[in-house]
């Protein structure tokens, strides 16, 4: 069940109806069941794998809290909450790792002459592993750092694991965070519904009317880009920049929406990445949620900045090496990650000298002129990394940067997938969008009362405008099939 499918533009409703009918003390069940229906409408099979993690990170914890309240030895709990920890990696590396890894093995093997053969199953990726047992490993590792009390009431933190509206595809919850949330018996406001249907709309807005519009011609362009040649590449990368950012970022704001309606408020996960002036910015801007997790729970583990320059470089390349594999099990993925460690490593290595610059020219990096050049730069290298996300292999990537600059000839538009409405629909799209971002920037930073005056005629002509593309978008689509988001495959 899809959020951009007609199951789900019922089954929300009804869920967020039911749950206001109900007497509080029953409203977690009903969540819980509702939760592992959404997730059981892909694989009802699956549904073992999430009650397992469930159960091995709520025990660990529970034993680990248990012990230290005891006051055994350090080294026990700290044990009993590794092995918690392990199984789910375990689980995790099973599911997506294995055959990468088996597939690996095998060539190394080949190389050295041998003539033996790795059997690998075919193991079906259960959908949204990578987000559950990230939230899972960071509710057992937070218990046993001390950092909160483990829960008691298995419903709730089942329900933390298995919350439907950021279940598959994040945003990735901490659980101080959301459990005292799940606690509440949250009462219906307008405000709650207001701001979840402009979520909803927003992110629906963006899945059907800017990514899925752009998604046919990035197909076509990284499908054969010879045909497309250099100027095609450069045009069909940053579509896909946009592309995958309205996807994933559509996606989180129909979760943050359908959580807020239910009177639950998750985490941002998106800040106008491609503002950012920097690659580090950037990452301070996408995916939040996850950039979030990996500094607190590898990076700053690992020494973060404290230990010397050099082995702060070396943690950063660590971390986004691991936070490319998250992304995939394959080399251009681990490649994309390495791409941007390398620029922020490139950045903070040169960050006293670029002071130094800005100081003698006498320029403030942080307006102006050369604030809007440090966004093109940082857009064209995020864009870059984006070829090795998108591509195939490292192989095609690396094919299609040799035609950026040696594969330049003249093309039409079908020869990059777009026909002229396409186009015309497509740069309206992203117009529109570009429009949202510009005036939601900062909406609480508005004072006056002419300023929310403003700012309600501007919410409600966002409403109106994102009903009427995503009614017309559904009845123009209806019997089509839905398009699945992208991050559904991590």
């Amino acid at each position: 069940m899809s959020f951009n499918s007609i199951e789900y533009l019922i089954f929300l409703p009804v869920t967020v109806l039911v749950c206001y009918l109900l007497p509080a003390k029953f409203r977690k069940y009903w969540l819980l069941a509702a939760s592992y229906f959404f997730y059981m409408s892909w694989n009802p099979e699956m549904a073992v794998l999430i009650a397992g993690v469930t159960a091995v990170s709520y025990g660990g914890a529970f034993l680990t809290e248990w012990l230290r309240e005891q006051k055994q030895s350090k080294k026990l709990s700290a044990f009993v909450a590794g092995v918690s920890v392990a199984v789910c990696i375990a689980v995790l590396a099973f599911f997506k790792y294995f055959g990468f890894l088996a597939e690996n093995l095998q060539r190394i093997i080949t190389l050295a002459g041998s003539g033996a053969r790795i059997p690998v199953p075919e193991i079906l990726l259960p959908v949204g592993i990578s987000f559950f047992t990230f939230q899972a490993l960071s509710y057992v590792i937070d218990v046993n750092r001390g950092k909160i009390k483990a829960e008691k009431n298995f419903i709730i933190y089942a329900l933390f694991v298995s919350f439907f509206p950021q279940l598959v595809a994040g945003p990735i919850e901490r659980p101080d965070a959301l459990i005292p949330q799940l606690r509440e018996a949250h009462k219906f406001t307008g405000e709650n519904f207001k701001e979840g249907i402009v979520k909803i709309l927003t992110g629906f807005f963006k899945k059907m009317a800017v990514a899925d519009m752009i998604a046919g011609a990035v197909d076509v362009i990284y499908k054969s880009p010879e045909q497309a040649g250099g100027l095609g590449v450069i045009i069909g990368t940053a579509l896909f920049a946009v592309q995958i950012y309205c996807d994933f970022s559509g996606y989180t704001d129909i979760a943050t929406g359908s959580a807020r309606l239910l009177g639950i408020r998750l985490s941002k996960n998106f800040d106008v990445p491609y503002s950012a002036v920097s690659v580090r910015d950037f990452w301070r801007r996408w995916h939040i949620s996850l950039s979030g997790w990996f500094r607190d729970y590898v990076y700053i583990p690992l020494g973060g900045s404290r230990k010397g320059e050099a082995r702060a470089c070396l943690n950063y390349l660590i971390v986004f090496l691991l936070s490319g594999l998250w992304h995939g099990a394959a080399w251009h993925f681990a490649a994309w990650g390495l791409i941007h460690g390398l620029f922020i490593v490139f950045e903070r290595l040169t960050e006293k000298f670029r002071d130094g610059l800005w100081r003698k020219m006498k320029v403030n990096p942080e307006y102006g002129l050369v604030t809007t050049l440090r966004r093109v730069a940082t857009f064209a290298s995020v864009c870059f990394a984006w070829i090795f996300f998108r591509a195939g292999s490292i192989a095609e990537a690396f094919g299609c940067i040799k035609l950026i600059f040696t594969g330049w000839h003249a093309f039409t538009l079908e020869n990059i997938g777009f026909t002229v409405p396409g186009l015309v629909s497509a740069v309206a799209g992203i117009l529109v969008l570009a429009a949202i971002e510009k005036g939601r920037l900062d909406p609480e930073a508005e004072r006056g009362v002419k300023a929310k005056r403003v700012s309600q005629v501007r919410n409600s002509a966002y409403v109106i405008v994102l009903w009427a593309v995503v009614a017309a978008w559904l009845l123009l689509m209806a019997g089509s099939g839905e398009s699945a988001f992208i991050y559904f495959q991590f």
